[in-house]
Parts: structure tokens; sequence; C-alpha cells
């Protein structure tokens, strides 16, 4: 059950590839570390004979023959919420993976929310039966593994490929299994493209923060992510995310003033010292150097309102296609939408967002634009029935 040696996974995946699709799962610990680090991956696929399952130790064996069929278009894989399992593996290949069905997000296109669980979707899809959690916050670097932590495992793998016939077979009927594909090819994507030094300072909450103070916070993010990498820790633990956007905002002269901010650790010297230099370096930045806002950033009372009448359409659409709400129309995407719309400046063709391309567009772009455009009107309907739609589109020119 424990692959252990070279020529056992190389079996192992032979066997694979003749039964796929193939269940995969990865185990890992990434709290106290700069990159998550594998564990165990799980393996499971059914095939017209037996199932074939394993556990595969990347402390024991090279994970190249598994790497490949991750990598192969010609394999089908399963996951539920694959994204860290894709990306752990695309760091250690450096290959993307491909032909990729996550249960979550195909889940997401049937009505059963945006981020539901694998226990939960088992349950519901499938019927049962109850999977322990026991061990799932466990040690997976130490070993010997117990027959427990094996079991558990394994468990997040057998229940996939009855979740992916079904599933699959739902989408293929309602004809949105296209949908639900452009976003596991989002997902294979967004796995093989770590965020730039640069921009990560784009994941915090710039909410308030001035041109310049963004230019400080890019700074500071970029330094922080490179002592971190440095010693091998969380990002986090160097300096916590409000420290670091306070120093942003009120940038510390020296060392002692920066020790004594709050929230801030009492970190070495000479990473102060880094932190000093990439608030000088920011001081220096010239205007046109300094970051913009994202379209859609704007604090702007008009676009607030536009947005908001937006996301009440996308959040009654969203429910009465049982679609997740975030895959049709993210909220930062329809608030793109409002500041490009009221821009006194505005292009004639509307912003390159997914919202306006493939099935949302079908589903709900077009009436946007046609709403914004003053061509149609919506107005409340309801006689009590959950089967009627709330809003009707009511074209006006």
């Amino acid at each position: 059950m424990l692959i252990t040696r070279q020529n056992e996974l190389e079996t192992l995946c032979g066997q694979l590839r003749a039964a796929q699709p193939i269940a995969l799962d990865t185990e890992f610990i990434s709290e106290r570390c700069y990159s998550a680090r594998l564990c165990l991956l799980q393996v499971y696929a059914c095939g017209p004979g037996d199932p074939v399952e394993g556990l595969i130790d990347p402390f024991s064996v090279g994970l190249a023959p598994l790497l490949e069929l991750v990598s192969d278009p010609e394999v089908t894989k399963i996951v539920h919420s694959g994204g860290q399992d894709l990306q752990i593996l695309f760091g250690e290949s450096g290959r993307p993976a491909r032909s990729v069905f996550d249960t979550q997000i195909a889940a997401a296109f049937l009505g059963y929310g945006h981020q539901i669980g694998y226990t939960e979707l088992v349950r519901r899809v499938l019927g049962g039966p109850s999977l322990s959690k026991e061990a799932q916050y466990s040690n997976w670097a130490a070993r010997p593994l117990s027959p427990e932590q094996m079991e558990y495992a394994l468990d997040d793998v057998r229940y996939l490929p009855a979740l992916f016939d079904i599933l699959r077979s739902r989408l293929l009927e309602r004809g949105r299994l296209t949908w639900a594909e452009s976003e596991f090819s989002r997902a294979e994507e967004k796995a093989a493209s770590p965020m730039a030094p640069e921009d990560l300072y784009r994941k915090l909450n710039l909410s308030g923060l001035s041109r310049r103070q963004l230019g400080a916070l890019r700074e500071l993010a970029s330094v922080r992510d490179e002592i971190a990498r440095s010693i091998d820790k969380p990002p986090s633990f160097v300096v916590p995310d409000t420290a670091l956007i306070q120093m942003a905002r009120q940038p510390p002269a020296s060392i002692a003033t920066m020790r004594s901010m709050r929230g801030m650790p009492s970190i070495p010297s000479e990473q102060a010292n880094q932190f000093l230099a990439a608030l000088k370096t920011a001081a220096a930045l010239q205007t046109e150097q300094l970051p913009h806002r994202q379209m859609g950033e704007s604090s702007d009372p008009r676009t607030d309102s536009v947005a908001a009448l937006l996301n009440v359409v996308a959040q009654v659409r969203a429910a009465e296609q049982e679609v997740s709400r975030t895959y049709l129309a993210p909220r930062d995407q329809i608030q793109t939408l409002a500041s490009w719309w009221l821009s006194s400046s505005r292009t004639p063709t509307p912003p390159d967002i997914p919202l306006l391309s493939d099935w949302r567009r079908q589903l709900l772009g077009a009436e946007m634009l046609d709403l914004l455009d003053g061509e149609v009107a919506i107005t409340l309907h309801s006689h009590g029935r959950a089967s009627e739609s709330l809003l009707r589109v009511v074209r006006i020119k």
C-alpha cells in the first residue's frame, strides 16, 4: 500500500495509466516553512478490473513517473479543491498539470455552493459514508505512518472516481461541462503561474492606501518575501501583514522606531535594515513609477452604487442558474465594469474580463452591458413561487 521503492512506483504508474481516470490528492506541511513540503501522495483508479490504489512516499522515491502522468493531457486526473496540490506538483516538476477535473469546481456549477468540502460532497452526492477527519492535522512528515493515517489518506481519493462519473454526467445533461472545463483550465494555469515578487503586495489589504503608500508596500512585500525564502519561513513569520501595511502608511526612520510599532516582532538588525532600504527605494520613486490602482479599486461612491446594483443582479442570476456566484461574476470584475462605465474617458470597448466572455457573457455579461447602456430595465417580480425569477429584464429601446 505504501510505495517506498522506485520499481513499485513505476509499476503502479503503469497500472494507473491503464485504469484512468486517476484520483489524486496530497498531504503536505505548510505552517512553518516558506513553501509547502510534500509528505505523501495518494492515488486511486477504478479501471475495468480491481481498483488500483497507492500511497506514495516522496521521501523514499523519485516522483518522475507520477509527475509524467500529471502533466500528460491524455490522462484525466480527478482532484477535489486541488489548487494547492497542483501548485506543489508544479514545483516538483516545473510542468503544469493537464486534463484535471476538480470535483469542487464541478459541484459549483451544479448548485452545491462555491467551495463545498469533500466530506460533505461525498455525503450529498453519494449518500455517505461519513468520513473521519481525525487524522486531518497529523504530522505527515513523521515516519512511520500509522494505519489510521494511511486509511484517512486513501479515503481522500477512493470516492473521487464515483463523484467524477456523477458530476460529469450532470454537467453534460445541463450543458455545463464546457463551463466547468474553462475553470479547470484556469486552475491549471494559476497553479503553474506563481506571483511575481513585485506583485505580492496586491495580496494584502490595499484599501485607503495612496499611490505613494502602495509603492512602499510593493517594495516592503518584495523584501519580506526574499527574507522569508532565505530562512524557509512563511512571510507572515518575518513580519505580519498588518505591521507591513503600517510601515507603508507611516514609514519608520530608524530600527528603533520600526521595532516600537504595534504588532512588529523584534526582527534582527540585518532584516530591519533591508526593510529600511526598501522604504528608501520607495521614497525615491518618481510619480510615474508608482503603482496604479487597478480599475475597480476606487472608493468612488458612484462606482460603488452602480456596482451594488450589478451585484444584486449577479446574485439573483447565480441563484436561479445554480451556479457559484464567484465563478459567474466576482465582485472585483463587477467593480471593474462599473468603473469603466462611469469613466469620463472610457474606451468604446468594454474591459477584457471573464464576465464579458464565453458562457458568462451569455448568462449574465451581455445583460449587464445592456442595463448599463439603458437598453433594458430590471424590474422586481415575484408571486411567492420559488421557481419564478425575482428579476425581469424589460427591453426599453
